[in-house]
């Protein structure tokens, strides 16, 4: 027994060995190369924003909270060049369900690994057990980056879908990203609002216009939206510049089931409408 266990001690040290290595590479790696290209001007943010315009320095990501953001924004910058970000910013990015994607989201965190200040600390962040699935997922996004035309943590415009809004799935979405539980109202995210809040001062001291772009949701959505939620949105985004889309598309087809995200058939109005506000920003 004790022989087995040996060997198996060997075992596991090997293979933790070489994931050390492994990952120490593919860290250092993209610390060097973190981006592929150069912007001047970058669209940010969540799915809603990855689904909402179809152009190459759209670099939305899902589930991409503004911490996330934020460190991309320093990458992207690493060589002075950025000038203007369209930041896509909706009234659920300051629920408090965001919070999951920022602290405990094992699928979304290996993207931003190897570009965040201090990425070691992020391990901090995770009980053990789940530090061999973060590994597991770096990798697969590192070797993504390594085997594809795009950058792992640029995203990318994606959009399968062909469907229309469902009341019933609206509802629900708007249950899980302002309401707990127990039906009471979700509490806002500091962390959300902290970082909007850094990103504001960064974009202010390295004379970056920042563009807050409110993103479309169908009618039914935008009413069922809690008061609170549309009086702090207000209250974190008077001092930007808004395009406010919120109600630029209103047919049930222009949007997926659950009323937040637009639709296949939508997608080229708003890419248009996108292009001409890029246009006259020039």
């Amino acid at each position: 027994m004790n022989r087995f266990l040996r060997k198996f001690a060997k075992y596991l040290f090997i293979v933790f060995f070489l994931a050390i290595i492994s990952f120490v590479a593919i860290f250092k790696y993209y610390q060097k190369h973190p981006f592929k290209y150069k912007y001047e001007t970058v669209f940010l943010g969540d799915s809603r924003m990855e689904y909402l315009y179809k152009n190459n320095n759209n670099l939305g990501c899902n589930s991409e909270g503004l911490k996330f953001t934020y460190y991309k924004i320093l990458a992207l910058n690493n060589n002075k060049k950025l000038k203007t970000i369209y930041l896509g910013l909706s009234h659920h990015s300051f629920s408090g369900y965001f919070n999951e994607y920022l602290t405990n989201e094992m699928d979304v965190i290996p993207r931003y690994f190897v570009i965040t200040p201090k990425p070691m600390q992020m391990l901090n962040e995770y009980h053990f057990l789940n530090l061999h699935f973060l590994f597991k997922k770096q990798f697969k996004r590192a070797w993504d980056a390594v085997t594809s035309k795009r950058n792992f943590i640029e995203g990318h415009f994606s959009h399968p879908f062909k469907s229309q809004v469902s009341i019933k799935k609206s509802a629900k979405r708007i249950k899980q990203q302002f309401y707990q539980k127990n039906g009471t109202l979700q509490p806002f995210s500091a962390e959300q609002i902290q970082y909007l809040n850094v990103i504001k001062y960064y974009c202010r001291d390295n004379n970056i216009r920042l563009i807050v772009v409110n993103t479309p949701v169908y009618e039914s959505y935008f009413g069922n939206i809690p008061q609170n939620y549309k009086q702090v949105y207000d209250q974190n985004t008077r001092d930007c510049e808004v395009i406010d889309m919120s109600h630029f598309l209103t047919k049930n087809t222009e949007f997926l089931p659950d009323g937040d995200h637009i639709s296949y058939t939508a997608y080229k109005k708003c890419t248009s409408f996108l292009d001409s506000i890029v246009k006259l920003n020039k």
